[in-house]
C-alpha cells in the first residue's frame, strides 16, 4: 500500500455534513454527547466548507472593542484554516445583505457560495464583556451550537481556545491551537531555550545561562523540558520545570550526554552518552535513577525517538559507515535498518499516530526532510529549499515544525504532514531544534 493511501486511510476522515439531531436544545459546544459531523474512516477526507461571517459589535461600543473582535476573528480563522479540517469561505457581510434577525444569517447567499456550516461571532456587553460564538447548519438553516466566552486580555489565547472548541464540536478531534513549541534560540555565542505559541507568537526566553542549551524536548505531560547543555568541557542533561521556571541536572556523566528524549509515559529518558567510550544509547529511569545501556557497537549511536507505544526506538547509527536510521525494541533487541536510500540520514521523529517517521536526508549539498513508512519502502521528500533540519510532529500528527536556513539564518518553519503550506514562524536570528508540545495548558 502506498504511503499516501495508507496515511489517508489511517489519519484522515471523511466528513459528511449529515442530518442534524432534530429537537435537541444545544446551549454550548459541549452540551450533547453526539458529534454533529458524521465521521467515517473510509477512503479519504473531504474538508468541511466553513463560512465565516464577519463578527459583530454593538453599534454603541468603542472602537477598541471592535479591534479586539476583529483580532479574535482573524486568529480563529487562521487556526481553522491551518487545521486541515476545513475549507474556509469568507465574505464581507455587506455583500450578503442584511441579516434577517439576530440568529438567522442570509443562508441562501452562503449556500450559493458552497458553504455547509456557518461560523458567526458577536460581542455582548452586559455585566461582563463576552463574545458569543454560534454555528449554523446552512442546509437546514438551523442554529446547531452556541457558546459565550468572557473576553480576556490575552486575545490570541482566547481565540485559540475558541478554535479548539469549534474543531472538537465539528470533528470530534482535539485541536492543537493551545500548544507550544520550545527551541534553542541564538543569543550571541550562546543558545538559550525559548518557547512560542504554536503559530510563532508570544516568544518567551526560558534560560539565561550563557551556555549552549541544545536538543530540548517536552515531557508527555508538557510540564517539563529535557535538554542538553555544555558546562565547561562536559555536556550534561537537564530538566527545565515550566511551573518553577528552573533547571536541574539529571545526568552529568563524564563526556557527552546528548539528544535526550522522554518515553511516552514520562518515566524514562533515552539519550546518547559517551562515558563508556564511544557514543551509545542509554535509558534512565527518572525516579529510580537506574541507568541501562541499550546499544553495543563501535559506531556512534545518537538521536533516539520513541514510538507512541513506547515499545520501540528509532535512532541514528553509522555502524555501516554512514549515518542511517535504525529501529529496535526498547530492550535493545530486534534491531533492523530503516533507511536504505541516501548516504546520510539523521534526526528520526516518530509520528503520534505511529505509522510514519520523519527524518533528515542529505540531497546534493543540502539536508532535506522526508517521511517514510515503518518498512522504509515508501518515502516522500517534503522540503527542497536550503538546509532543513530537526523535524518535530504536532500532537495530532498533521503538521511538522522544523528548522531551515532557506532565507539565511536558521529559523523555525511549519508545514503540513505532506510538505504543503510551508510557512516561517520565527524571525529571531537563529532558531534550532524545535519540539512541539503535547496538548497542555502549561506555558
Amino acid at each position: 500500500m502506498g504511503i499516501c493511501k495508507k496515511f489517508a486511510q489511517t489519519k484522515f476522515y471523511l466528513f459528511l455534513i449529515s442530518s442534524i439531531l432534530i429537537g435537541l436544545s444545544i446551549n454550548s459546544l459541549y452540551s450533547q454527547q453526539e458529534i454533529w459531523a458524521k465521521i467515517t474512516s473510509g477512503g479519504g477526507r473531504q474538508r468541511i466548507k466553513l463560512g465565516i461571517e464577519n463578527f459583530k459589535v454593538p453599534t454603541n461600543q468603542a472602537d477598541l472593542l471592535s479591534e479586539h473582535i476583529k483580532e479574535i476573528q482573524k486568529v480563529i480563522t487562521a487556526d481553522l484554516a491551518f487545521s486541515l479540517y476545513f475549507e474556509i469561505i469568507s465574505l464581507d457581510t455587506t455583500r450578503l445583505g442584511a441579516r434577517p434577525s439576530k440568529n438567522n444569517p442570509n443562508f441562501q447567499s452562503w449556500l450559493d457560495l458552497g458553504a455547509q456550516v456557518l461560523l458567526f461571532g458577536e460581542a455582548e456587553v452586559k455585566k461582563k464583556t463576552t463574545i458569543k460564538i454560534s454555528l449554523f447548519d446552512i442546509y437546514r438553516q438551523k442554529l446547531i451550537a452556541t457558546k459565550s466566552y468572557e473576553i480576556q486580555p490575552d486575545l490570541r489565547h482566547l481565540a485559540h481556545r475558541i478554535a479548539d472548541d469549534i474543531i472538537k464540536f465539528l470533528t470530534g478531534e482535539e485541536g492543537i491551537n493551545q500548544t507550544y513549541i520550545v527551541f534553542s534560540k541564538r543569543q550571541g555565542k550562546a543558545k538559550e531555550l525559548a518557547i512560542i505559541d504554536y503559530d510563532g507568537y508570544n516568544l518567551v526566553e526560558l534560560t539565561n545561562s550563557k551556555n549552549l542549551n541544545l536538543f530540548p524536548e517536552f515531557s508527555p505531560q508538557g510540564d517539563k523540558i529535557v535538554y542538553s547543555s555544555y558546562e565547561n568541557t562536559n555536556v550534561n542533561i537537564f530538566f527545565y520545570d515550566l511551573k518553577k521556571r528552573s533547571s536541574e541536572v539529571i545526568c552529568n556523566k563524564p563526556g557527552l550526554n546528548t539528544t535526550p528524549t522522554f518515553s511516552p509515559n514520562g518515566k524514562q529518558i533515552i539519550f546518547s552518552g559517551s562515558f563508556d567510550g564511544n557514543s551509545e544509547l542509554y535509558i534512565l529511569d527518572i525516579d529510580k535513577k537506574n541507568l541501562q545501556r541499550l546499544t553495543y557497537s563501535n559506531a556512534i549511536e545518537i538521536s533516539p525517538s520513541f514510538s507512541p507505544s513506547g515499545q520501540e526506538i528509532a535512532f541514528v547509527s553509522d555502524r555501516t559507515g554512514s549515518p542511517q536510521i535504525y529501529i529496535m525494541n526498547i530492550d535493545g533487541t530486534n534491531l533492523r535498518r530503516l533507511t536504505w536510500e541516501g548516504s546520510y540520514n539523521t534526526s528520526p521523529a516518530w509520528s503520534p499516530n505511529g505509522d510514519l517517521i520523519a527524518y533528515v536526508s542529505r540531497v546534493g549539498n543540502n539536508n532535506q526532510i522526508f517521511v517514510t513508512d515503518l518498512n522504509g519502502t515508501n518515502h516522500i521528500q517534503l522540503t527542497y529549499l536550503g538546509n532543513n533540519e530537526e523535524p518535530s510532529w504536532s500532537p495530532d500528527g498533521l503538521h511538522i515544525v522544523f528548522s531551515s536556513n532557506r532565507t539565511g539564518n536558521y529559523e523555525l518553519y511549519q508545514m503540513h504532514w505532506d510538505g504543503s503550506n510551508q510557512r516561517q514562524i520565527t524571525n529571531c536570528g537563529g532558531a534550532y531544534s524545535p519540539s512541539w508540545s503535547p496538548r497542555t495548558k502549561q506555558r
